[in-house]
């Protein structure tokens, strides 16, 4: 059984999502219907930062003996504005820790928010955290191809293709985070990228 840790924040725990509607579980339920021999195994965190992530990737990741991470994270971060170079270097970390340990690694971007719809704090700085997403995800996207490390541009995926056919209101309850709709319509998607 190829043992996959799904290391991430919100969007991979699946905030306010019954656990068997996050991506995760709908693309477990698929894998098991097709006698594939793969497990996702959910390790998202409400909230959590990149630096959290890095923290407990020994106990997440080495302790459960993943063959495969698939990272998502780095919202957070820009959401307490922290800077997009600490945020880096602690993206390129957790490559270098899973490298080290002969972990296979698979990074997704974060997924956009949607300024229209943000509701879940108040802020009057949504363009400079937009603006500042949209570097990081050039910063993932340039970092993994010059390192022949596979990603997936969930961010692209949305921009370029889930929300052009589904109204965001249908996929998201407060422009961050993802309803159960939006759970499945990712889940599909990732399913055709993935394997």
């Amino acid at each position: 059984m190829k043992k996959i840790i799904c290391l991430g924040d919100s969007t991979t725990y699946g905030y306010m999502v019954n656990r068997n509607n996050v991506w995760t579980s709908i693309l477990n339920k698929k894998f098991e219907e097709e006698n594939k021999d793969i497990i996702l195994i959910n390790k998202g965190i409400n909230g959590d930062m990149i630096s959290g992530m890095l923290a407990r990737f020994d106990i997440d990741c080495i302790n459960e003996k993943a063959d495969t991470v698939i990272l998502m994270g780095g919202v957070n971060d820009i959401f307490t504005c922290k800077s997009l170079a600490k945020i880096e270097e602690n993206f390129i970390n957790i490559i270098k820790k899973s490298n080290e340990n002969n972990i296979d690694i698979i990074v997704f971007t974060p997924i956009p928010f949607i300024k229209e719809a943000f509701t879940f704090f108040e802020a009057d700085n949504l363009d400079n955290f937009e603006n500042t997403l949209i570097e990081y995800v050039n910063f993932i996207n340039d970092y993994t191809k010059k390192n022949n490390i596979k990603s997936i541009n969930v961010y692209d995926i949305f921009i370029n293709n889930i929300l052009k056919n589904h109204n965001y209101y249908d996929i998201y309850f407060d422009g961050v985070h993802l309803n159960e709709n939006g759970h499945n319509i990712f889940a599909l998607e990732l399913y055709k990228v993935l394997f």
